[in-house]
């Protein structure tokens, strides 16, 4: 994975995280195609699994990615 790849997988990630509905490690796309993009480029690169047309669950290696890459403020 490249930088720019990884920049904009944890743009990707964040938005992910932050506006689409999720019950534990699946995530509902809401039945928006930006989500269900969302889902298939995290696929590709290992990050979440497609479950269905509207689901996707994260993988292990995309829970870690997200986890690593949460922002978090200075102390």
């Amino acid at each position: 994975m490249t930088d720019s790849e990884k920049k904009l997988l944890i743009a990707l990630a964040g938005m992910v995280e932050q506006y689409l509905d999720s019950y534990e490690d699946e995530v509902d796309t809401l039945s928006m195609s930006a989500g269900e993009h969302a889902i298939e480029a995290l696929a590709d690169f290992g990050l979440m699994e497609v479950v269905s047309t509207r689901f996707g669950r994260w993988t292990e290696a995309g829970k870690e990615f997200v986890e690593k890459s949460r922002w978090r403020p200075a102390k």
